[in-house]
């Protein structure tokens, strides 16, 4: 990637790090990305491949947090990527789309590949483990409930998002968030798969990355499943909780008060399990964003 010459606005680059550090002061390597809650998820990622950077939310040196506050610092030069001036954002549809490649392309920039950093913590894969231990019960229902409830998501949505992946028809995303609001618990089983008009060329471009009808829930915007999977899980904690109670009331009758006392103050929180996830599900985003980090370590290293 060609970046500028000039001086920063801000002092974020490489060539400073190292001019503070000819003084004895060591700066290390900075990573700016979007938000608060990118700080924890990118920090826990570069940690894994036992490398220290210090994550800092674009807000601590500019007016706002966001993606478009990064690629515009990046595309006036007021950060200048390098060995030691790093940035971390979500892909959104910019990777499917291939879009802002100029960016993506230097070693320096990561990004997640699924939609956002939502779409690790509220993968669908495993949830249903986490909603058993939030609720302290490991029986009463299948134990990939919410998977198949996504998995089978997306192979009714995986039509209309590509229509609109292609088109960018505000009528079909309106229709994929109407679906996403229509998931229940219970589901009832969908009709049939919604068709597409893409050429061949087009569903091999987006197959080759990653994206399949088993998968939508890794590429459509994280914001909204968020809010859907943490009110779906929530209620499979409820529902698990409830029915432990009234076993506990069959079981110990008049007795059971203590009992059940003892159960619910050993739940935890979903929500806070969700996010707290550093083990993500291997898919196709997750093993793309871990080989970028290691392509930055091992060309690092050799600096």
């Amino acid at each position: 990637m060609n970046v500028t010459e000039s001086i920063p606005d801000f002092e974020f680059s490489t060539e400073l790090n190292e001019a503070n550090e000819a003084f004895g002061q060591t700066l290390g390597i900075t990573a700016y990305v979007e938000g608060y809650e990118d700080v924890r998820f990118w920090t826990k990622e570069f940690k894994k491949l036992e490398l220290e950077v210090t994550v800092q939310e674009i807000s601590a040196t500019d007016a706002a947090n966001g993606k478009g506050k990064i690629l515009k610092a990046v595309k006036c030069g007021s950060i200048i990527l390098g060995v030691k001036s790093l940035i971390c954002i979500d892909s959104d549809y910019d990777y499917l789309l291939s879009k802002n490649t100029e960016i993506y392309r230097s070693v320096f920039c990561f990004q997640t590949y699924a939609y956002a950093i939502e779409n690790y913590y509220y993968n669908p894969i495993n949830l249903t483990e986490l909603c058993f231990d939030a609720a302290c019960v490991y029986q009463g229902l299948g134990k990939n409930h919410l998977e198949r409830l996504l998995v089978n998501w997306s192979g009714y949505i995986y039509g209309r998002f590509l229509q609109y992946l292609d088109e960018e028809n505000p009528d079909e995303l309106r229709l994929i968030e109407a679906s996403i609001d229509d998931l229940t618990i219970d589901p009832t089983p969908y009709q049939d798969m919604t068709a597409h008009t893409l050429s061949s060329e087009q569903l091999e471009n987006f197959s080759n990355k990653g994206l399949c009808s088993t998968n939508v829930f890794l590429y459509f915007r994280g914001h909204d499943l968020e809010v859907k999977i943490k009110t779906l899980a929530g209620q499979l904690v409820y529902k698990l909780i409830t029915q432990k109670i009234t076993d506990i009331r069959e079981t110990h009758g008049e007795n059971s008060s203590d009992f059940i006392r003892e159960f619910t103050n050993k739940k935890k929180n979903i929500v806070m399990l969700m996010e707290s996830r550093t083990d993500f599900p291997t898919n196709h985003c997750y093993t793309l964003l871990q080989a970028d980090i290691q392509n930055y370590k091992a060309q690092y290293t050799s600096f």
